[in-house]
């Protein structure tokens, strides 16, 4: 009987036999002793030894580049029984699915899940150690009045700031709410306030706080000095009336235009010698009333001018004031100056305001003295009844003493020197009185204006 088989047949490859070897369930100390003591027959039974029943084995085997063609078997009928019975494949394993694969794996996540729940424990010790919460984690306010002032752990800790916090919100919200009431109350008391109703009178109370002061230092000069202050200012009242009363004379109505308007005059006289007067106009964008309570406080108003510091401002009596100032002026032969004494008063009438104002001025290097009178109107306007003008002259001369004796010299430098000195620094307080008038009676948009002039 012949049979045909296919040397491809009878091989076996390295992977089966490994797969072989790891399914045989010997254990190791006996495979050891087999493999060192025995020989390789030892490892085969006598049935498998004999070559009673040849065994077909097919493996099988990796692809080749080539198709590889079947060699013809001839088979007879008492061979083909028989290979029946012999030819029952054994259950292929393959390396991947080998037990020794399948326990290193084991050992491998079991190892892996050891170090991860190590770092964890470790996470979970410093989390305790540093008693913080996470960020994510989220606390909800409880009311547990047991909890210590110092708290033992990260989550009292956490609770008792959470606490706190939460009495800091409320208390801002607080605050905020009475602020926002103590805004709404000053705003209600600066609209009262800014009522004209409400604001008569209190120039003159304003006068009175602001020379309390400086009464203190008058006093505490020498008496020649306040009495000869004191004569002085009397002199100055009463010739504030008579100025009232020759305004009086000469006053004329006459057709005031709505510009603004500055003059400067030098003139001669032959009593008091050369004289320097101005004539200002300013138009108001206001009522003659308003207009009068903004010039009022303008003059009674303790201000810091460039050059003039006042030792003193008061008011005593109603519709009065005093001032007491040293006044510093610039000249080709250096600084002036002037210690000088003012008295105002003002004057109202049924169609009109008048101040009128009589200043002392005396320059103790030269033992000169200088005067000007000067007196300023409101009026209506014919532009309507919502416009006023106020109009101001002032006339600036040097006074004379008969019974002094001073020298052409001194004369020549008062009248050049000084006065011209003092006609700079007027001329530039009447263009600021002007701008500050104008302003706060509402910047009136003019259509023309005029420059500045000097007439000799």
């Amino acid at each position: 009987m012949d049979i045909l088989v296919a040397e491809d047949d009878s091989l076996v490859s390295l992977e089966e036999a490994l797969a072989f070897i790891d399914g045989c369930e010997i254990s190791d100390n006996s495979f050891t002793q087999a493999l060192v003591g025995g020989s390789p027959v030892d490892f085969f039974t006598p049935s498998e030894l004999l070559p009673a029943k040849p065994v077909d084995l097919k493996v099988p085997v990796s692809p080749a580049p080539k198709k590889r063609v079947k060699p013809q078997r001839k088979l007879s009928e008492s061979s083909s029984s028989q290979d029946d019975k012999a030819t029952k494949r054994r259950r292929v394993r393959s390396a991947a699915s080998s037990s020794t694969r399948l326990q290193q794996r084991k050992r491998a996540e079991l190892q892996a899940l050891r170090e991860q729940a190590q770092e964890l424990e470790t996470q979970v010790e410093l989390l305790k150690r540093n008693k913080f919460l996470p960020g994510d984690v989220a606390l909800e306010p409880v009311d547990d009045k047991s909890l210590k002032k110092n708290p033992a752990n990260w989550h009292d800790a956490a609770i008792e700031q959470y606490k706190e916090r939460l009495v800091s919100e409320k208390t801002n919200r607080r605050l905020k709410s009475i602020l926002g009431n103590q805004e709404r109350v000053n705003g209600a008391l600066n609209t009262l306030l800014q009522k004209r109703s409400v604001l008569n009178g209190m120039d003159y109370v304003l006068s009175l706080q602001s020379g309390v002061g400086n009464l203190l230092s008058e006093a505490s000069e020498n008496e020649p000095v306040v009495d000869k202050r004191q004569h002085i200012l009397k002199e100055l009242e009463e010739l504030v009336q008579c100025i009232y009363k020759r305004y009086k004379a000469r006053f004329t109505a006459t057709t005031q235009a709505p510009a603004i308007s500055c003059d400067m005059r030098v003139k001669h006289d032959d009593k008091r010698g050369k004289m320097i007067e101005f004539v200002t106009t300013t138009p108001m964008a206001c009522s003659t009333d308003e207009a009068t309570k903004i010039l009022w406080k303008e003059l009674t108003t303790y201000r810091d001018y460039p050059g003039k510091t006042y030792k003193y401002m008061k008011g005593t009596k109603p519709n009065t004031h005093e001032k007491n100032f040293v006044m510093s002026v610039k000249s080709p032969s250096g600084v002036i100056e002037l210690n000088g004494l003012q008295f105002m008063q003002k004057f109202e009438d049924l169609d009109r305001t008048v101040f009128i104002v009589a200043e002392h001025m005396f320059l103790p290097t030269k033992g000169l003295h200088f005067r000007d009178e000067c007196w300023m109107t409101v009026t209506p306007s014919e532009s309507g009844q919502s416009a006023s003008v106020v109009e101001i002259f002032l006339q600036l001369y040097m006074e004379r003493d008969d019974g002094l004796q001073v020298s052409s010299e001194d004369v020549a430098y008062a009248q050049n020197i000084v006065m011209g000195s003092l006609s700079n620094t007027f001329r530039k307080f009447f263009q600021a009185q002007q701008n500050a008038l104008m302003e706060k009676a509402g910047r009136v948009t003019l259509p023309s204006a005029s420059i500045p002039s000097i007439i000799v």
